[in-house]
């Protein structure tokens, strides 16, 4: 993490050198001193926590639905959570857009995680193709709906290109008071999570013998639903559509830590803080003097991430099926 955070700090149109970076920390050349500490410090760390955000909810989703593909993401909470973003962007509203944003968003991936899950409960199954025939479906619902409004709504006032630009992925630093709100929300998540991770052990026994462990399992479901949204919402209302982190950094977590969520959880906050750190970087430094979307970077490199997961499941499932 920590050199990741100094390669983001030495990423950018121009690079600067790990040492530079150091000689401006303590305020030896007062133009990279402000680059660093004024543009690239903050962008470096909400691009960590984002990541740990993703991490974190990628790991609870795929211990409340017990599918290693659940993700923000691919179960449309991500999707959900742009629509509510759009909404705030959009629209007129009495209130701060800096306050509007996160409720939105968190209301549009609540509601996207509960309607794909209930779509796979009618279905009977909680299986890995139900899981992701559901959240496909959620998706492209969510992704025509965004356009509706994006098309109806944007104004002359309103530039759609802004709008697109943070859509496709795009770390947007909050300020101040913002900063801080942004940070005690994040850590409220994953505190939360991190008291659900007996719970998260339990479900993947199976409903049943949870319950029989006296688990109040559709109080627990319900609220890893929650707190799976509410980070997939944190994390769009500051990065917009970051793919593929929320799946990657969890199986990346249990090949380090095991499959224990007491480990599992901080060991994902930890991979996806890394991967959403380094993708940043690359993004705001292979095309200068312009960016590539941060969601594009990290589409390119999970859309493989995630076909090797599925290619290993069916290698497993013939050796299986073999014997």
């Amino acid at each position: 993490m920590a050199l990741s955070l100094l390669l983001a700090l030495c990423a950018g149109h121009v690079w600067n050198t790990p040492a530079e970076v150091f000689r401006s920390i303590f305020g030896e050349g007062r133009r990279t001193a402000n680059l660093i500490s004024l543009w690239r410090l903050p962008r470096a760390f909400t691009a960590a926590v984002v990541g740990a955000l993703l991490g974190t909810s990628g790991a609870v989703f795929q211990g409340i639905f017990r599918n290693p593909l659940a993700e923000p993401w691919l179960v449309g909470s991500s999707g959900g959570a742009a629509v509510g973003a759009v909404l705030a962007l959009l629209l007129p509203w009495p209130v701060s857009q800096e306050l509007v944003l996160p409720v939105l968003s968190f209301a549009g991936a609540l509601g996207a995680a509960f309607l794909v899950l209930a779509m796979a409960r009618l279905s009977g199954s909680l299986d890995a193709a139900t899981l992701l025939l559901a959240g496909i479906a959620v998706g492209a619902m969510l992704t025509a709906l965004r356009s509706f409004l994006m098309m109806t709504l944007s104004t002359e006032t309103v530039s759609l290109q802004v709008v697109m630009s943070w859509l496709m992925g795009a770390i947007q630093a909050p300020d101040g008071a913002r900063m801080r709100l942004f940070v005690a929300l994040s850590a409220l998540v994953f505190a939360l999570s991190m008291r659900m991770s007996r719970a998260l052990d339990l479900l993947g026994l199976g409903e049943g013998v949870a319950a029989a462990w006296g688990l109040n399992v559709r109080r627990a479901v319900v609220l890893g639903l929650v707190l799976g949204a509410a980070g997939a919402a944190l994390a769009v209302s500051a990065g917009g559509m970051v793919a593929f982190v929320g799946l990657a950094a969890p199986h990346i977590a249990r090949f380090l830590a095991g499959t224990r969520h007491a480990r599992l959880l901080p060991f994902s906050a930890l991979a996806g803080a890394i991967l959403v750190t380094l993708a940043d970087a690359l993004a705001r430094s292979l095309l200068p003097p312009g960016e590539i979307p941060l969601g594009l970077v990290t589409a390119l490199a999970g859309g493989p991430f995630f076909l090797a997961i599925l290619a290993g499941r069916h290698r497993r499932a013939g050796w299986a099926g073999s014997w």
